[in-house]
């Protein structure tokens, strides 16, 4: 039954593979289930599946990379994609009309590189977290020469209520019980990178019956450890839904601002006139996506490209503050400091 399903919905949405809108290339894909999005992924016409192990290839045009998943015991997975995107790309998690049980826990790393000459191998790594109730559709955006890690864990609504206790006034309830579809959030999970690589690596080994236990192991620390996060540290906001075309708009607006770090801040009158709207609209959908302004995420951005730079990149802290249009070397170190909580100075000599 579910190939048949599976065959009905590609034949229904095959022809809107990699279409082009609005600067990206669109990918949908079918997610009531894991099982099901594994089984969907096998058969789509641009991927590669050798008929064993727990990986799906893929490699075009559009994306280079694998998705490795492991069903870690009943109603419980961990979906693992690492990917270079070759193109600007859209992916759209879409349902079919039968029932959908499943919550994802998504978790990304990713890098962006600086399309600048003379910044060659420099990127500005991004990361973050969403948890996503069953049957919501999950839209993202990537661009050009993004590369990184993007994880799920996948898991039914009766392991949930089994496995996380959500007693008293936890602060996750309310928004289980409301009509919000999701929640994202920049950091939860302390040591979450080195816990995600880790389970890759183990994923990568292709031996299910030796790697089980200890994926397991890590993949319930990481749950647990977000949701005790959510309790104490990181308490829920309110988090407004937007349309696909704002959504969109949003990600483009990222792109130019990622282009311009190390140039001058657009402005927001420019930056309106390039996408095509209106003041209002773009700085609203903006911070509904990002909870702050544009110019600060601007700021977050060129502060995360300059701890690259003095990291990786050579650069004295004169030179990189030149380079971000500071006008004096002091303000600078200011800047960095509000967001590193460490001086340009004490990076270089860590450094050496």
């Amino acid at each position: 039954m579910s190939v048949i399903r599976i065959n009905q919905w590609l034949n229904k949405f095959r022809k809107y593979f990699f279409t082009y809108r609005d600067g990206y290339f669109d990918l949908p894909y079918l997610s009531n289930s894991p099982n099901l999005m594994v089984e969907s992924f096998k058969r789509m016409p641009f991927t590669r599946y050798d008929g064993s192990g727990n990986v799906i290839y893929t490699k075009n045009m559009f994306t280079d990379g694998a998705m490795y998943f492991c069903e870690l015991e009943e109603g419980l997975w961990i979906m693992q994609t690492e990917m270079e995107f070759k193109k600007n790309v859209s992916t759209n998690a879409l349902y079919d009309q039968e029932p959908c049980d499943y919550h994802f826990l998504s978790y990304f790393i990713y890098n962006s590189p600086v399309k600048r000459q003379g910044f060659n191998g420099v990127t500005i790594p991004i990361q973050g977290w969403g948890f996503y109730k069953p049957g919501t559709e999950i839209k993202a955006y990537f661009n050009k020469g993004d590369t990184g890690i993007f994880t799920d864990f996948v898991f039914s609504k009766s392991w949930f209520e089994r496995h996380i206790p959500l007693n008293g006034k936890h602060d996750f309830k309310p928004f289980l019980e409301s009509g919000d579809t999701y929640k994202t959030w920049e950091d939860m999970v302390p040591g979450s990178e080195r816990m995600i690589k880790e389970i890759l690596a183990l994923l990568k080994t292709n031996k299910p019956e030796e790697s089980l236990i200890p994926i397991k192991i890590i993949c319930l620390k990481i749950i647990s450890q977000f949701f005790n996060s959510i309790s104490t540290t990181h308490p829920l906001k309110p988090h407004a839904a937007l349309r696909d075309s704002d959504s969109r708009l949003v990600a483009r607006t990222e792109n130019i601002l990622r282009d311009n770090l190390i140039t001058s801040f657009p402005g927001i009158d420019e930056l309106a006139q390039t996408l095509n709207t209106s003041p209002t609209k773009l700085t609203t959908a903006f911070k509904t996506v990002h909870n702050n302004s544009i110019y600060q995420y601007y700021q977050q951005k060129q502060m995360e490209l300059a701890l690259e730079m003095l990291k990786t990149g050579g650069m004295s802290v004169k030179a990189a503050a030149i380079t971000l249009g500071y006008q004096s070397q002091g303000k600078f170190s200011a800047a960095f400091k509000k967001h590193h909580q460490m001086l340009p100075s004490e990076i270089k000599q860590m450094a050496v």
